[in-house]
């Protein structure tokens, strides 16, 4: 099998990153400013599964671009334990609420384009990260990818 070196592509990393940000600007653009009571709880349980991620992985770890950092250690340990990706689910709670009830054409096509780029960006990064860390795929069986017990 190839090192990890021969598997990452700088510019799709670069790209990935990119287009995730891209159409977070786009909906936030797109999204009207006033929240309903379940929206701001989305929005506030979102944001905790980020920061509890950042914390359980430790901020000097955290990488926003695909390609695992090269000390890299498999957390397993809070929100880890249960899905692979918490950042990628925080990101996509964070603005289902919103697109839901904003109910627009626009906004759905926006979020899920968001959602392909990030299934994407960690079917790649979940590719190196099975090159560079020998239990991933055991880790892979244990867990979800976004949202505990269904994907």
């Amino acid at each position: 099998m190839p090192s990890n070196q021969t598997l990452k592509h700088p510019s799709l990393s670069f790209g990935l990153v990119a287009a995730q940000f891209t159409l977070i600007a786009l909906l936030l653009l797109n999204l009207p400013w006033q929240f309903s009571v379940i929206a701001l709880i989305a929005q506030f349980s979102a944001i905790v599964l980020g920061l509890w991620a950042i914390k359980t992985m430790h901020l000097g770890h955290f990488n926003i671009v695909p390609d695992p950092m090269p000390d890299i250690e498999l957390v397993t340990t809070g929100p880890y334990s249960k899905i692979r990706h918490p950042m990628y689910a925080s990101i996509l709670l964070f603005f289902s609420v919103m697109v839901i009830e904003h109910n627009s054409l626009i906004t759905y096509a926006i979020y899920a384009t968001l959602t392909l780029a990030l299934v994407i960006k960690l079917s790649y990064e979940e590719r190196l990260l099975k090159e560079q860390l020998p239990f991933y795929a055991l880790y892979q069986q244990k867990t979800k990818r976004l949202i505990p017990g269904v994907f």
